[in-house]
């Protein structure tokens, strides 16, 4: 049995994502960080880190997002993390630029422009949101390129990498990011929005 800890954000999200586009039956548990649930000694057995998301496999606690939807993908010996060295370093390559590069920003625009309002902390920094859309310029037109060339980030077929690019990707969308200048990005966000899969997870993993 799988059980999801966390919040409804991207990378939250991403695991949610996997979990579901395999039709796996598992438990959501909203975590209450205001009152640091994330921190008292039950979910610290789980992930020691006292960060969200983790996930709990029968007694077996993982952490990190990324981690996180790789083990359920190798788990559920699931082609969304393929086995071919050659598919699977690229899935690994996708998964890092988003984590570390492009995903990063578009979190931070995410987090300015819309969690803070709704967490109470305040205005945006404009300084914070204008140093994202810099890097978001830089890091979306080989994104473009990709899926103009590509049906998915992994070739011909969804993995993983998709579902992770997809919870960052879609934060283009309540942060009013313009996505014009990327009809390949735009037509792919659009078809991976439409998956019975995406709009599932979407009933479950709320606030």
């Amino acid at each position: 049995m799988y059980r999801l800890y966390g919040i409804p954000t991207q990378n939250t999200l991403k695991a949610a994502y996997v979990l579901d586009a395999l039709g796996l039956n598992y438990e959501y548990q909203f975590m209450n960080l205001a009152k640091g649930e994330h921190k008292q000694e039950a979910f610290l057995n789980i992930n020691p880190i006292g960060k969200v998301p983790a996930l709990k496999h029968n007694d077996f606690g993982v952490f990190e997002s990324n981690n996180i939807c790789r083990y359920i993908a190798s788990t559920e010996n699931s082609s969304l993390y393929p086995k071919d060295i050659f598919k699977r370093t690229t899935t690994d390559g996708w998964l890092d630029f988003f984590s570390n590069h492009l995903g990063r920003w578009l979190s931070t625009l995410f987090f300015e422009k819309n969690l803070k309002a709704v967490l109470g902390m305040g205005e945006p920094n404009q300084t914070k949101v204008d140093e994202a859309l810099n890097f978001i310029s830089q890091q979306m037109p080989p994104v473009e390129k990709h899926l103009s060339e590509s049906k998915y980030f992994g070739g011909t077929e969804p993995t993983i990498a998709d579902y992770v690019a997809f919870a960052y990707l879609e934060q283009t969308i309540p942060t009013q990011y313009d996505l014009s200048a990327y009809p390949s990005v735009k037509s792919w966000l659009t078809k991976m929005s439409q998956l019975e899969s995406i709009k599932l997870t979407k009933t479950k993993v709320k606030f």
